[in-house]
């Protein structure tokens, strides 16, 4: 085992503490600040946004369930999108904190909320979040979508796999882009390194889809690598360009 580095080492000491910290120590509620014994207490999280009807494939906020226009228009390469919330607030405060912050605590309730509400039908073959270039990771220390899809597979027993694929152009943030430009900014920055002869059908893991440009292009390359169904399933899905 490669030693690690005094910042990887103090990032992987705190992520744990933070960890035994959700399970064990008494806190106080990230959102209002009263006392419990999660991240949120049980009032705060009865406000979360959850997502209501939307389009199936992009997850599109729609009067009733079923498939937006533009999806109508020009279908995605990704067959069908779970969103468990919207990105309103507090949800958006969470997920800041969970991918900037380094909260743990934070991150690992929203990954149980994602397992505990998704539907999980039909079962996937294996569950692939969407990677971090090596410079940003190192920067980061953990990908968020990796400790999503972590949760994920302990709830249901789906594998995840970190090696299928690779971000090999490290793009600059998709936040300060429009459509048009997340797209162009993601064009071959993925690669699919390998596919498993039994894998059919992948679910994409992300912490929050907005234009859907990151897994659009990341489907795109495992649909040419073989596979034959690819959906995706996030946290929260936003419909502002200038998240």
């Amino acid at each position: 085992m490669m030693p690690l580095s005094s910042k990887r080492l103090l990032t992987y000491l705190n992520n744990s503490l933070n960890s035994l910290n959700y399970w064990l120590i008494p806190q106080t509620c990230f959102i209002c600040g009263d006392a419990t014994t999660l991240p949120m207490c049980s009032a705060c999280l009865a406000d979360l946004p959850f997502q209501g009807p939307a389009c199936v494939r992009c997850a599109t906020r729609l009067k009733k369930v079923g498939i937006c226009k533009q999806c109508q228009k020009a279908r995605p390469p990704y067959r069908h999108t779970q969103a468990v919330f919207s990105y309103l607030y507090p949800l958006d405060k969470l997920i800041l904190a969970a991918k900037f912050d380094h909260n743990m605590a934070v991150l690992n309730l929203l990954g149980h909320l994602m397992a505990e509400h998704l539907i999980i039908e039909p079962r996937p073959d294996v569950l692939i979040p969407v990677p971090l270039h090596p410079k940003r990771l190192r920067h980061r220390g953990y990908n968020q979508s990796l400790e999503l899809a972590k949760r994920i597979s302990k709830h249901t027993g789906i594998p995840v796999d970190i090696n299928a694929c690779q971000r090999i152009i490290n793009t600059p943030p998709q936040t300060s882009l429009s459509g048009k430009q997340r797209q162009s900014n993601l064009k071959g920055a993925f690669k699919v390194v390998r596919v498993e002869p039994h894998w059919q059908h992948l679910v994409l893991i992300d912490d929050v889809m907005t234009t859907g440009a990151t897994v659009e292009e990341l489907a795109s390359v495992f649909i040419a690598a073989g596979i034959e169904q690819v959906d995706v399933w996030c946290c929260a899905k936003s419909n502002q360009n200038s998240l």
